[in-house]
């Protein structure tokens, strides 16, 4: 692999100090860079280009420095150009973007001499069915899709169906469908189970029910969730990946399915997934 692309998260305090040595790093390997204007900015070596033409400009993969909303936010800016991320850590807990910054020379060897994985995460599909007609979607996406109560103070009634068959009506503050990958993050909070990436299901999670009862669903990725405002005193509001938010009014319904186009994240070798959780999450600590 020859030609790389930079995305950064500007708001991260060490941000520029990365930008710097990664291009440092990859300038070493004899890789072309291809980074967005403020980041070529800073280091002349790189050629400027929009995120959305890295493709076209022979971009092969993109190196993510950021959090973890970093490489979402990458994984929607990319979407369609079928080109695999590699997150670099420079953020917080850093889950999604694995690569920690002593690792950084390794990884860029790695990716140079094409000694890498990659792994085919799941995203969402979703789709917004108005009560009074039209329709609208939401871009894809690779951790969840949540529906809540929006600016309203209190609960709303939410009826959960199942490829067209109806489950129950949840009166809650919301619901959460993640992926997997999504299964680490808001659903893992709402006490949701944590699934292995190449786990072929879904997580369905209530955002604090009204009653004792209700569990998470764990279902096959198969299936088709319809989510459908049954009462609610504001819009409502439906999130792909906490953005693009698009307001629901009492009779809209949400479907959601799994996407036909899965979102390509670089593994180096060794990666372990129990791994990351025992260090990102303190997952079976003591």
């Amino acid at each position: 692999m020859k030609t790389i692309g930079v995305i950064a998260n500007f708001e991260k305090e060490r941000a520029v100090e990365a930008i710097r040595h990664v291009s440092s790093l990859a300038g070493g390997m004899g890789f072309t860079v291809y980074a967005e204007e403020r980041a070529a900015a800073i280091c002349p070596s790189e050629r400027v280009c929009p995120v959305k033409e890295f493709g076209s400009h022979g971009v092969e993969a993109v190196l993510v420095l950021g959090g973890d909303g970093t490489m979402l936010d990458a994984a929607h800016r990319v979407a369609g150009q079928n080109l695999p991320l590699m997150g670099l850590n420079i953020g917080s807990l850093g889950y999604l973007t694995s690569v920690e910054e002593h690792q950084f020379a390794v990884a860029l060897q790695q990716v140079r001499e094409n000694r890498f994985d990659v792994s085919l995460r799941a995203a969402l599909a979703v789709e917004v069915t108005r009560r009074q007609g039209g329709r609208a979607a939401l871009p894809d996406a690779l951790n969840d899709v949540v529906v809540s109560r929006g600016a309203s103070g209190h609960a709303v009634e939410i009826d959960l169906s199942l490829d067209d068959q109806a489950v129950t009506r949840v009166l809650c503050d919301g619901i959460i469908v993640s992926t997997p990958t999504g299964s680490t993050a808001y659903s893992l909070s709402a006490g949701g189970p944590i699934l292995l990436p190449d786990t072929p299901a879904t997580v369905i999670s209530m955002i604090c029910p009204h009653t004792l009862t209700y569990r998470p669903l764990v279902i096959r990725d198969t299936v088709r969730v319809s989510l459908h405002a049954a009462t609610c005193q504001v819009p409502m509001i439906v999130s792909s990946d906490g953005r693009d938010d698009e307001p629901l009014q009492r009779g809209d319904t949400v479907l959601i399915a799994r996407s036909p186009r899965s979102v390509p994240l670089i593994e180096l070798h060794g990666y372990n997934p129990c791994d990351v959780l025992r260090r990102k999450l303190g997952w079976g600590s003591r």
